[in-house]
């Protein structure tokens, strides 16, 4: 009973999204063309929609910018021409929590689409913080089953209800993602959990992220990343959690020694559009473009997690020890990190939380 009203929940929201939101280029035309203006008619037909990450400094190659390509390409294919996804390479200006403000509101600017880490959706939704508690997901193929079957879509739908309640806001399309979290370390790495306790870390600033290093036996010290560098250098941290990605592309394996994979936290990304400007879409085209977002979601998925691979095995051609610690030692952190799991649990939807729970992933 529970999954098929989740399901209907999620079916109304993709219906609102069908009937709603994403800012259009100027390229669209307002009026008909005349017989004598069939070519520029057709030329004017062409709708643009802009896209862009919450992070302006990402490379070509960058998982992320390999499936906003793939979404351009499935979408302008699907349409015939008549969409065009232009990728910027800038990102709004502000905190994460400013650019989805800016989103919202259709700000001066701002994109039709934009890629945002599910966390920051969480004080729009607080259930999109879920994702963020330690050991929630596991592996890649829970992480795939949870977020394309009925709890991702669930999550989803909050965004859709949120917009029709206010108005305004953002409809959620694909789910999208960074990867896992691992550590790296100024000396040896972490082979055990015990190896963990009182270890000084950077971490995200955000309660999530600084309560589970601390339920891990770390000392947590939560720092932007532009203070990562400085704070490895002069020794105020030893240690730092982050994708792999991100570790190599921030030249963090040029100031640890160490890195070990932990996965002990999944990070999520969200592919969102301006709910008043999807509106400018037929239905037909918002059909097109949030099967285009899915299909892209999976696609960069695979990418991310073959990037990961290419550049783990890059860190340690650079000379850094890895080290993927065993499971009897995540599953010492995993149990270290069940009361945190409890306590945030208790504050998010228990319907969402028995999904979870249904979830033949869920172990």
């Amino acid at each position: 009973m529970l999954v098929t009203l989740f399901r209907r929940a999620a079916s109304a929201a993709r219906t609102l999204a069908l009937c709603g939101a994403g800012l259009l280029g100027a390229a669209a035309a307002a009026a008909a063309p005349g017989p004598a203006g069939a070519v520029q008619g057709a030329q004017a037909s062409v709708r643009e929609l802009a896209i862009a990450d919450y992070r302006s400094y990402l490379a070509e190659d960058h998982p992320v910018r390999q499936g906003m390509r793939r979404f351009a390409e499935l979408v302008e294919a699907g349409s015939g021409g008549r969409l065009r996804v232009v990728l910027r390479a800038d990102a709004l200006p502000g905190t994460p929590a400013q650019q989805i403000a800016a989103l919202q509101a259709g700000a001066p600017g701002a994109p039709a689409l934009m890629l945002v880490a599910a966390t920051g959706l969480a004080p729009l939704a607080p259930d999109f913080a879920l994702l963020d508690l330690p050991y929630l997901v596991q592996d890649h193929a829970q992480a795939d089953a949870l977020l394309d079957g009925v709890f991702g879509d669930a999550l989803l739908a909050q965004l859709a209800q949120l917009g029709q309640a206010r108005g305004a806001g953002l409809v959620g399309l694909a789910w999208w993602e960074n990867g896992f979290r691992q550590i790296t370390s100024t000396g040896a790495p972490i082979r055990s959990a015990d190896a963990l306790r009182g270890l000084r870390m950077r971490v995200i600033d955000a309660p999530v992220f600084v309560d589970t290093a601390r339920a891990m036996g770390a000392e947590p010290v939560p720092l932007a990343f532009a203070d990562v560098h400085d704070a490895l250098r002069s020794g105020r941290v030893a240690a730092q959690d982050n994708f792999i990605s991100q570790i190599l592309a921030g030249g963090l394996h040029e100031l640890q020694a160490s890195l070990s994979i932990t996965n002990h936290s999944y990070g999520a990304l969200v592919l969102v559009a301006n709910r008043g400007a999807w509106r400018g879409l037929d239905p037909a085209h918002q059909a097109l473009v949030a099967g285009a977002a899915r299909e892209a979601g999976r696609f960069q998925r695979d990418a991310a997690r073959a990037q990961a691979r290419q550049a783990m095995a890059q860190l340690a051609r650079s000379g850094m020890d890895i080290h993927e610690l065993a499971p009897t030692e995540r599953d010492k952190l995993r149990a270290r990190t069940a009361p945190l799991r409890s306590s945030r649990l208790a504050q998010h939807s228990p319907a969402l939380w028995k999904l979870y729970q249904a979830h033949p992933s869920a172990r």
